[in-house]
């Protein structure tokens, strides 16, 4: 016992305990009338008490210490210690107006919560991940030969290879650690777990991980784990999977991003199972072929016993979790770029591309992403090919769940639950989103923030109707931490209904008669609904279901259970076909919508070919939802006799109504011949046209080609995307690069075009990339590519410059390009100045010497701007350094700073000896760009002369006699170039600097940066994903503060202590505390303001709270979400740029 237990521990709790005192007696103890430094004291002790305790597992708990990993060497994965904190932050979240919050478990006996699944039964299946940056990686973390190879991968077995080759001896470090599935339960019932055991374990092969999505149905325990999905059983309940099954395999292609993994496990209500994969693609082999797709994020579905695996939807980044509607709709929220792009909610369309490709990720401006809007919502403007999303909301969606029926009071039917990941628990939580049609689209109808402050991972309703919440509590990569809370409404916990589902939930359905589950089809509860449809389906028994079906006043709800569970039964036992045809049939003409709406998707599963002219007789249904339904329909039975009124549709719907335009097209798309969908190209709509345009392209078909030429610039421009842009379509290059461009041409087909001439090369497609630069009317940007096409006409490189594809070409002649360029470099200089720039650029790489001597012109004419002179000299020097140095000795004492700065630079890499004496005098220019590059180009030169200044210039910097904005150049010159003595006194100016202040470390990027290339790394360099988190203007993220005008009351030295120690000064209304006062309570908040008088703090409620500092005995303060790392990810010259584009920020 310590002096501190001695003193001020409760002798006679202490006598009594023959184990470790607990934290509630400890902080029972508190509570008395001692001074308040012994309470404070007796405070601390509950923490310790809390330590000693964990010695002890507090719970039952297998393999705590050490879990064996799946090639059997041993990883010490352990949560953190117990504490107070979980139970502390209660009072810091905000929740909906009566509710309460009840802390179920936390650490240690769970640890860094991805996901987790509530069962029938009570208990909790978390999906535990200690491989975060330490074994699950992220290409941000590696070099381009990373990313290349990376991008180059199209198999599993491809991504080990590469991991193999790159990482050599590091590559054992990816399996020291191990993901895992951990059960925990509360076996005595009163509402905190008091159980634990590590269910499964020794996920951390070199291709396995992050585990991130678990289900459980009775025994059965499904789990996602790139690369493989997992069925895992425990048949003697001890905890422990006895049995493991790979279903699946081949996930996870690419690396990608970290957290884009497999995930999302459901089951829909047509029995089968869903899930999802972020953009790390597939490449899986199934008894009927093979499903590759390694460019983007997926929705999957299968029979539970995992055949019949089919994609469900594409084109997503990172789908985290799925929820069906109560009407059988599948929706998820989808990460957004990072490139103030916004996060989607999206409606998961059979069939449908949402638009996103992995690759995007690694263009600076994210491509066609950005470029073509894909990520907006609906409007005149979104491709024809993609699903658009409903509308963006969140920053960081996670978990996903819809209220089941019971549990709540109020209005909350049909609502979803999203979670909404943002990396710290002040800006973190749970979104209330509901949905309603808009024709055969949607519109989000409420949008709220019912649950707020908590970093949550996943949400779910429990079997007993409150909503349970993993909470992953800080940073981005886990710290051993990680609670479960119960959210839930008191008055509806005494609802009997409530009691009931507990009850039907926990016992199972498999021993109800068949009486009982026919009226549990129509209970309140959609899960209690789902289970009885399910069991009925299985066992064959559909009686009941026929006769709910044909019962029109038995409500919407149980009609449409009726529908799917015939269509389930049938689909599990065939011989039961004939059966539910005749209900079907009848259904079709039901005067519900939403059952017609279901029986036709029910005829189109089943392939019901006998319902085939019903199919097609409401495809012209009133209700734009029959006419999806019954389009997705007549696309999987491939019916021709629907072409007329698919047709009429299409051309009635103007392109107004996205669901209604992609139903269409999947009704062509499936369509028997393909020759019946080119016979479109002459149909007089242009909405006809396009939907058989994405028809085509969802075939492959190379008859795509006849749209061309179409007279419509949006249909041309769409099958020029889908040449382009698929693969398989790539033996029509020629086809779309002889296309003629005009000022009418929008950016997306021009881009496409100027690039299938520059894959296929030649002089007469340089001729044509040409053509377009030299357009006055063109468009800019267009042009200026087409100028840097021709200057990377020799050296085309691995990636598509429009997709960024791994698709490389061999270097070849730059002939064409350089004559083409050449020709008409006098005409492409009289242009705007970007386009300008590029030329002059270009002409240096083609060595296009034939120009030096316009370009001379162009360096004395001193009418021409600074920077067109620079970049003139530069191309002359290249071009013609044997005449270079007569006109370089002149321009070095030019009046403008910035010539003057480049000629000294050009003249030391000809003539380093010549240049001493002009970089002498600028390195003491009154201009800071001509004393940055002087001290540059001085580091460039080898020569004493040289070495002497860099020293006189290292001590004129201990001695504060150097401006600022050079003090990082001057440091990276001395850098090995400085005597030992001289070395010595920076080392030791340092410490004493650093030991001062530790931001002093990075004191040399306070001033110099470049404001330009600062913006650039803020809102493009996919390492930092600055514009994810913060806004400047009407760009960015709303997870961190908005920086619009941040310098106005920032300085830079808070702006740089906030990158490289984020956690030193939360900013303003995002810092949390919880604070113990003298009164024994605890309050906590978000950190308002401060002074010596006043803490105002604003609770869960949205209240503020006034504080006295004096009545405050400790205090704890939140950690910031932006990561401490970030420093790391750049150099010191970029953090300077970054630095003065914060700084300019007013």
């Amino acid at each position: 016992m310590s002096i501190f237990s001695q003193h001020f521990v409760s002798p006679q709790w202490v006598l009594r305990s023959s184990s470790p005192p607990s934290p509630a007696n400890c902080l029972v103890a508190c509570r008395t009338t001692w001074p308040w430094f012994q309470r404070l004291l007796c405070f601390w002790v509950a923490l310790l008490a809390i330590s000693c305790a964990v010695q002890e597992p507090p719970i039952a708990s297998a393999d705590e210490t050490e879990t064996e990993s799946g090639d059997g060497s041993l990883a010490a994965d352990r949560p953190v210690e117990a504490s107070e904190e979980g139970a502390l932050a209660v009072g810091s979240f905000r929740k909906p107006e009566g509710w309460e919050v009840k802390l179920w478990a936390a650490e240690p006996e769970l640890a860094n919560p991805v996901a987790m699944y509530v069962d029938d039964s009570g208990r909790v299946f978390v999906c535990e991940s200690f491989r975060q940056d330490r074994g699950v990686t992220d290409n941000r973390g590696h070099d381009n030969e990373w990313l290349l190879a990376d991008l180059a991968s199209q198999s599993v077995q491809d991504r080990i290879d590469y991991h193999l080759r790159l990482l050599g001896s590091e590559a054992a470090e990816y399996t020291a650690h191990d993901d895992r599935i951990r059960r925990l339960e509360d076996t005595n019932g009163d509402g905190v777990a008091d159980r634990a055991t590590v269910f499964a374990d020794g996920f951390n092969r070199l291709e396995e991980g992050t585990g991130a999505g678990v289900l459980v149905r009775g025994d059965d325990v499904y789990f996602t784990c790139i690369p493989k999905l997992w069925l895992m059983r425990d048949r003697d309940d001890d905890g422990v999977a006895d049995s493991r099954e790979a279903l699946q395999d081949g996930y996870g292609v690419r690396v990608a991003f970290r957290g884009h993994d497999s995930h999302g496990l459901i089951i829909g209500h047509d029995g089968r199972l869903y899930f999802s994969i972020g953009d790390r693609g597939y490449n899986i082999q199934t008894e009927d072929g093979q499903l590759k797709n390694t460019e983007s994020g997926a929705v999957f579905r299968c029979e539970l016993d995992g055949s019949n695996l089919e994609v469900f939807a594409t084109g997503l980044r990172n789908p985290q979790e799925l929820a069906f509607d109560d009407y059988g709709y599948l929706f998820t929220g989808d990460n957004n770029s990072d490139s103030g792009d916004k996060a989607r909610w999206v409606n998961v369309m059979e069939g449908g591309d949402t638009g996103w490709r992995m690759m995007y990720q690694y263009l600076p401006d994210r491509g066609p992403f950005n470029r073509e809007k894909i990520w907006h919502p609906f409007s005149e403007e979104t491709p024809a090919y993609i699903v658009p999303p409903i509308e963006n909301i969140s920053d960081g969606p996670s978990g996903l769940s819809c209220y089941p029926g019971t549990g709540l009071t109020g209005d909350f039917a049909n609502c979803f639950f999203l979670v909404d990941f943002r990396g710290g628990a002040s800006n973190s939580g749970i979104r209330l989103i509901r949905t309603q049609p808009k024709g055969a689209f949607w519109e989000v109808e409420r949008s709220e923030q019912p649950i707020w402050n908590i970093l949550a991972t996943d949400a779910q309703f429990g079997p007993d109707g409150a909503l349970w919440v993993c909470d992953w509590v800080n940073g981005w990569v886990g710290e051993g931490k990680g609670r479960i809370y119960r959210f839930f409404d008191p008055k509806a916990q005494q609802q009997e209904v409530v009691r009931e589902v507990k009850s039907l939930l926990g016992a199972g359905f498999t021993e109800l008669p068949q009486t009982r589950l026919n009226e549990l089809l129509s209970h309140l509860d959609r899960r209690i609904r789902l289970e009885a449809q399910w069991e009925l389906a299985h066992r064959g028994e559909i009686a009941g279901m026929l006769a709910l079906l044909q019962d029109s006043a038995a409500g919407t709800l149980p009609r449409l259970h009726a529908t799917w569970g015939l269509g389930h039964a049938a689909r599990l036992t065939p011989e039961l076909v004939d059966q539910v045809i005749p209900a079907i049939r009848v259904a079709l003409s039901d005067t519900d919508l939403d059952v017609r709406a279901a029986a036709a998707n029910v005829a189109g599963d089943l392939q019901l070919r006998a319902l085939s002219a019903q199919i097609v007789e409401h495809i012209a249904d009133t209700e734009p939802r029959v006419q999806y339904a019954a389009c997705l329909a007549s696309g999987k039975l491939g019916l021709a006799s629907a072409i007329a009124p698919v047709c009429d549709m299409l051309e009635n719907n103007q392109d107004r109504d996205p669901g209604l335009r992609h139903a269409g097209i999947m009704a062509l798309a499936g369509l028997p011949q393909t020759q019946d969908i080119v016979a479109l190209a002459k149909h007089a709509s242009r909405s006809v046209r396009l939907a058989a345009v994405v028809a085509l392209r969802k075939r492959n078909a190379p008859e795509i080609r006849a749209f061309l030429g179409d007279a419509d610039i949006g249909v041309v421009t769409e099958a020029v995307r889908a040449i382009h842009d698929v693969e398989e379509l790539h033996e029509l290059l020629p086809n779309i690069a002889a296309l003629e461009l005009g000022s009418s041409s929008p950016s997306p087909l021009v881009h496409r075009v100027l690039n299938a001439n520059f894959r296929l090369g030649g002089a007469g497609a340089a001729a044509q990339v040409l053509h377009y630069a030299v357009g006055k009317s063109h468009l800019l940007d267009m042009r200026v590519e087409a100028v840097k096409m021709l200057a990377s006409w020799g050296t085309p490189g691995k990636l598509d410059r429009v997709m960024n594809r791994f698709a490389p070409l061999e270097d070849r002649a730059d002939l064409d390009a350089a004559a083409e360029l050449e020709n008409a470099f006098t005409e492409l200089l009289a242009g705007p100045a970007k386009l300008r720039d590029a030329v002059l650029e270009a002409a240096v790489t083609l060595k296009l010497e034939n120009v030096a001597a316009r370009l001379r012109d162009l360096v004395v004419d001193r009418e021409n701007p600074d920077k067109l002179r620079r970049l003139a000299l530069i191309g002359f020097v290249a071009l013609n350094q044997q005449e270079s140095e007569v006109l370089l000795k002149r321009l070095i004492t030019d009046k403008t700073p910035l010539v003057r700065a480049e000629a000294v630079k050009q003249l030391a890499g000809i003539a380093p000896e010549k240049a001493t004496g002009a970089l002498e005098k600028g390195i003491q220019s009154e201009v800071a760009i001509e004393r940055q590059m002087a001290w540059d180009t001085l580091a460039s030169i080898e020569l004493p002369e040289a070495n002497a200044l860099i020293e006189q210039g290292l001590e004129d910097y201990l001695k504060g006699n150097l401006p600022p904005d050079v003090w990082l150049n001057v440091l990276e010159a001395s850098k090995d170039r400085v005597g030992e003595s001289l070395s010595d006194a920076l080392s030791q100016f340092a410490k004493a600097q650093t030991e001062a202040q530790p931001l002093e470390e990075y004191r040399a990027v306070l001033a110099g940066g470049d404001r330009e290339r600062g913006e650039l790394l803020f809102m493009t360099k996919t390492e930092l994903s600055c514009v994810r988190c913060h806004r400047v203007g009407e760009v960015g993220g709303e997870v961190g503060p908005e920086l619009t005008k941040t310098a106005a009351t920032k300085d830079a030295r808070y702006l740089l202590e906030a990158i490289v120690s984020p956690d030193a000064k939360i900013a303003e209304n995002f810092e949390t505390v919880v604070l113990l006062m003298d009164d024994d309570s605890v309050v906590s908040g978000i950190l308002r303001s401060e002074t010596d008088e006043e803490l105002v703090l604003m609770d869960a409620e949205g209240k503020s709270i006034s504080v006295d500092p004096a009545e405050v005995i400790a205090r704890k303060k939140g950690q910031s979400s932006m990561p401490a790392d970030l420093v790391k990810k750049m150099s010191l010259r970029e953090l300077r740029d970054l630095l003065a584009y914060l700084n300019s920020l007013k």
